[in-house]
């Protein structure tokens, strides 16, 4: 390797590591909500860990992107401020050899944050849901006492009496549904307890509808009292915990993906060859929609990284005499332009068209510019 290259990707490659680290450090904050939410739940510290560190695979995606356009225009506005740069050229380098090694590095790291997004997020994020999963099994009593997590499961949970958070609660409500008809469940205890593995109700009463097939009829309704009733706590929270399993695509690494598209695929021709009612169709449709919308999304984050490593060195040099911010100005509004479409089309992935325009026009745009920067700089204008 000649000394050129391993003296420029030195330089990138130092305040690389460095910018990612900290990107990573500052957007770990926005997730301390999550965080301290799951340590709530009444989590060991080893757990809270564990689910901090499944939060890196989430940033890093995006850190190494923004991390690689502050590398290159740090290391080639350096350049061009010590003269180096002008150096470099009068010895009979071009603009395109100085530039060769970082393209390069910017390739394969490309490469490597697509890896990242289909196959190390997407394993990450499905082990903080299960982690969450196993978490609540554990002691569904910390659940229950989560008025906001029972509302969104569609339970009631409220005691009359003294608790303790995880370990016991007095004359306690619950409400919750019936899984084999429209109708609810109420259960009444003078107290719960949690010892162990053990979920222990003490003055129980059960009150569920045994329903009824004629409609203009009053439900039969069964009352069971029981003094003491013990179970363990895997049982019980099966009961309390809606168990339906749905994996997005954001679970799924990339050859999964596949699979679901081309599931979602035939599952459109058949609807369409059987002229099934076009709600139906329209359904499926938006499900193949979004697996192309994922694959779009992972493609262009992991474009991201060239590409912004092509624009912070098309915007970097400077070889005029006069400071100008012009191109650290440009170097923001294309990055920002390109932030909002993509967030922009994460929120429209049930269509295709535009989610695909917007993921991938600015790229167009970032390349096409950059390319105009250098041959104006190769020329001598700036």
């Amino acid at each position: 390797m000649p000394i050129i290259w391993r003296f420029l990707l030195g330089q990138y490659f130092k305040v690389l590591v460095l910018a990612a680290v900290s990107f990573i450090a500052v957007l770990l904050t926005t997730r301390l909500d999550e965080i301290a939410h799951f340590a709530t739940l009444g989590a060991e510290g080893v757990y809270v860990l564990w689910f901090t560190l499944y939060q890196i695979p989430y940033i890093l995606p995006i850190a190494i992107p923004i991390s690689c356009l502050i590398s290159v225009i740090l290391l080639i506005q350096r350049l061009s401020i010590s003269h180096e740069l002008t150096a470099m050229r009068a010895s009979g380098l071009s603009l395109r050899q100085i530039l060769a090694p970082i393209l390069i590095a910017a390739a394969w790291l490309s490469l490597l944050n697509f890896y990242l997004i289909s196959e190390v997020a997407t394993d990450s994020h499905l082990a903080t849901g299960l982690l969450k999963t196993e978490l609540r099994s554990m002691n569904p009593m910390l659940l229950m006492n989560n008025k906001y997590l029972m509302k969104m499961k569609g339970f009631y949970f409220d005691t009359l009496g003294s608790s303790r958070a995880g370990e016991s609660a007095q004359h306690v409500v619950i409400a919750m549904p019936n899984r084999h008809n429209t109708r609810i469940n109420l259960m009444l205890a003078t107290g719960l307890e949690v010892d162990t593995d053990m979920f222990t109700g003490k003055g129980v009463t059960l009150l569920s509808s045994l329903g009824n097939l004629d409609k203009n009829k009053s439900d039969h309704l069964m009352i069971e009292n029981i003094g003491e009733a013990k179970t363990t706590l895997r049982d019980f929270s099966q009961m309390i915990e809606k168990k339906v399993w749905s994996v997005n695509n954001d679970h799924l690494r990339m050859p999964s993906l596949m699979v679901r598209l081309k599931d979602d695929r035939e599952a459109l021709k058949e609807a369409v060859d059987q002229e099934r009612p076009m709600s139906e169709q329209k359904q499926i449709r938006r499900s193949v929609n979004r697996d192309y919308g994922e694959i779009f999304r992972r493609v262009s984050l992991a474009m991201a990284v060239f590409t912004f490593t092509l624009m912070g060195a098309a915007f970097g040099v400077t070889i005029s005499r006069q400071k100008s911010n012009k191109g650290m100005i440009y170097t923001i509004c294309l990055a920002t332009l390109f932030l909002v479409t993509y967030f922009a089309a994460k929120g429209m992935d049930h269509v295709l068209t535009v989610p695909a325009i917007l993921y991938f026009a600015p790229h167009v745009l970032i390349v096409a510019l950059s390319i105009w920067a250098l041959q104006r700089a190769s020329k001598g204008v700036e």
